[in-house]
């Protein structure tokens, strides 16, 4: 049954999507960032619907009247670039049939956030997809939180199967980078009963984090509310919301999940650190043997490469994005990626600092700072994940080509501060 209810959804909203190719964008991020196929059975959980999507999408963006290029600038150039030199060095691949399939996997991702950046021109389309992000990702943030809450914590909290985000971990961190963005939403929104929603959903979301047994998720949660204590408004409210995290986790959580913690002060005995700091030596001693090139996607983590430096240690996967990249790509793709990641932070400020006190254009200061509150999460966290392509870091470095341009560019701005609001925006904006 959830099968075919799925597939009428997308069935009727790829039909919407030949006359507004912008609806497939919103259905491609969808599927892109929930995978809710996972969650049905049978037949549509190994049905391409993310690669048709894509095409009927793209086809329909091609015969339309919809912008064909994006906002070229500097981070543009380097996302191209990367995505250039992520394919040229797949050709020097260690085990290039191991690592080609996830440059296909890869490459798609970045597809998507490049049609972002072309098609999420106004402010209406940004706020529909600041919703597709949240909508997407609380419905695990919200059913883990219930599962916490209904099982005394005594279980970790899983995402779907199949997926980037399926371990504890990686779904903590996906979680957490949302999170700014479900805040930016609660602030805009007219109706108070969707505020509430929202806030609801952002606490349970902190309580799944918390069920996720992720210690990364701990420190990022922790990163997280020191960002919004000194960038955000409302300094009493985080402090309260913090405070009340804190009287959870010790309060409700079991003991198990206290001595978990705990390791986090003695990360230097534990074993599963130790393997991670191996798998960091592995990936900067390839890079530098074989300069200019890495081992290809996933390719430090191979025995044949692990073994070669450490013949007496246990495979580990990178487990941070800045090794992972470095391993995988050399240090051409180290610089590129830090490049991306840092002018797009470097971004969000400038977007922030020029929007500050113009009342009609505090929608885009507030999202800048959820897109920059998400990428500090996802550099914080991801410092022990392998998850450098995750799709939603893909999604916010995009969404601020277009947002730069509406504030930034002369004539663009004073358009959309006459563009009409979405209906569910107050008029406080």
């Amino acid at each position: 049954m959830r099968a075919l209810v799925l597939l009428i959804a997308v069935l009727g909203a790829l039909a919407l999507t030949l006359a507004y190719p912008y609806a497939g964008v919103l259905l491609w991020s969808w599927f892109s960032l929930q995978q809710p196929h996972q969650e049905a059975y049978g037949f549509i959980q190994s049905a391409p619907l993310n690669m048709v999507i894509a095409i009927v999408t793209l086809g329909a963006w091609l015969f339309s009247r919809e912008r064909k290029t994006p906002s070229a600038g500097f981070i543009f150039w380097m996302i191209v670039a990367f995505l250039a030199w992520m394919t040229f060095n797949s050709f020097f691949a260690y085990d290039p049939a191991w690592s080609w399939p996830y440059w296909d996997r890869t490459w798609k991702s970045f597809v998507l956030g490049l049609m972002i950046a072309v098609t999420a021109g106004t402010r209406v389309r940004l706020y529909a997809l600041a919703w597709i992000i949240v909508i997407s990702l609380f419905y695990y943030g919200v059913k883990g939180g219930i599962f916490t809450l209904l099982t005394g914590g005594h279980f970790h909290v899983f995402g779907p199967s199949s997926t980037i985000i399926a371990d504890n971990n990686q779904l903590a961190l996906a979680l957490l980078m949302s999170i700014p963005f479900a805040n930016y939403l609660r602030s805009r929104v007219a109706d108070r009963r969707i505020a509430f929603v929202l806030v609801a959903g952002m606490a349970l979301t902190v309580v799944s984090i918390i069920g996720s047994y992720s210690r990364g998720a701990l420190i990022g949660l922790a990163a997280l509310g020191l960002f919004m204590l000194v960038r955000g408004r409302n300094r009493i409210v985080y402090l309260a919301l913090a405070g009340i995290v804190l009287f959870f986790a010790v309060n409700f959580m079991p003991e198990h999940f206290l001595h978990r913690a705990d390791t986090i002060a003695n990360a230097a005995q534990d074993e599963s650190v130790q393997g991670r700091l191996f798998a960091w030596r592995v990936a900067l001693h390839y890079a530098s043997d074989h300069f200019p090139f890495g081992a290809g996607f996933y390719g430090p983590q191979l025995p044949g490469i692990f073994h070669r430096y450490f013949p007496e240690e246990t495979t580990h996967a990178a487990h941070s994005i800045y090794f992972q990249v470095l391993g995988e790509h050399g240090f051409i793709g180290l610089i590129l990626y830090l490049a991306i990641l840092g002018a797009s932070l470097w971004r969000c400020s400038k977007i922030i600092s020029v929007t500050r006190g113009v009342p009609e254009q505090r929608w885009a200061h507030d999202l800048a700072m959820a897109i920059q509150a998400s990428l500090f999460v996802f550099c914080i966290g991801g410092a022990a994940l392998s998850m450098a392509y995750y799709d939603l870091f893909i999604i916010d470095v995009a969404m601020l080509l277009p947002l730069r341009e509406i504030v930034l560019v002369p004539g663009k701005r004073k358009r959309a501060a006459w563009s009409p609001p979405p209906v569910a925006i107050s008029k406080r904006v």
